[in-house]
């Protein structure tokens, strides 16, 4: 269970960015967090790195937000029917998670940097029209995190405490998604990492100071 955040003056606002493991987990994220955070998120799929960074500034305003939990990575690995390549080559997706995460410096706001999370390739690749690929998965992941600690960024390594877990039982028949059970370990991961984060923020008086 996510701990509580210390007791504040105003609300912590959190933004939370992410794919559809992100829409899916964020009701059973939302349940677990305290009345002092503030959660808010694009009703949209953000999908990949490419559409992140071309609607961030609009998702995530100038002092819009204290913390950012952001997520981007298993569209930009996602090979389209008929498409020899993923929707964003290695380089370009380093380069937009560079231009990202220079932005969210620039508003102030703490950076919560998650993986992408594990699926089966072949499961995925037997159902699905598009295809993915667990080298892909791990090359992408393993630049990101490295990108992550350049800018100082909290790393939230979601694929990593998934797949400490019985996958095979979280998972949707398409081997990528989660059923309610994988949507409720997402989202108490989330919960968790958001929580240490605030109390972290309150001990460093960035957040909870008294008014007069």
């Amino acid at each position: 269970m996510a701990s509580e955040p210390p007791s504040s003056d105003r609300r912590f606002r959190v933004a939370l960015i992410g794919d559809s493991i992100r829409m899916n987990a964020e009701p059973f994220l939302r349940k677990r967090l305290s009345s002092g955070i503030e959660l808010f998120s694009p009703p949209m799929n953000c999908e990949s790195s490419r559409m992140v960074l071309a609607h961030i500034r609009e998702w995530v305003p100038i002092d819009s937000a204290e913390l950012v939990h952001l997520n981007c990575g298993l569209h930009d690995i996602r090979y389209d029917a008929g498409r020899d390549r993923p929707v964003c080559a290695l380089d370009e997706y380093v380069a937009n998670l560079e231009a990202i995460f220079a932005y969210v410096r620039e508003t102030g706001a703490t950076l919560v940097w998650a993986t992408s999370t594990p699926f089966d390739e072949a499961t995925h690749n037997r159902t699905k029209v598009s295809r993915r690929y667990a080298a892909d998965l791990r090359d992408y992941n393993a630049r990101s995190i490295d990108i992550a600690q350049r800018y100082g960024a909290t790393i939230h390594d979601l694929h990593a405490t998934l797949s400490r877990m019985r996958l095979e039982e979280l998972w949707l028949p398409d081997g990528l998604h989660f059923n309610r059970a994988g949507c409720d370990a997402v989202g108490a991961a989330m919960a968790d990492v958001i929580a240490e984060v605030v109390v972290e923020a309150a001990a460093a008086h960035r957040f909870g100071t008294s008014s007069d």
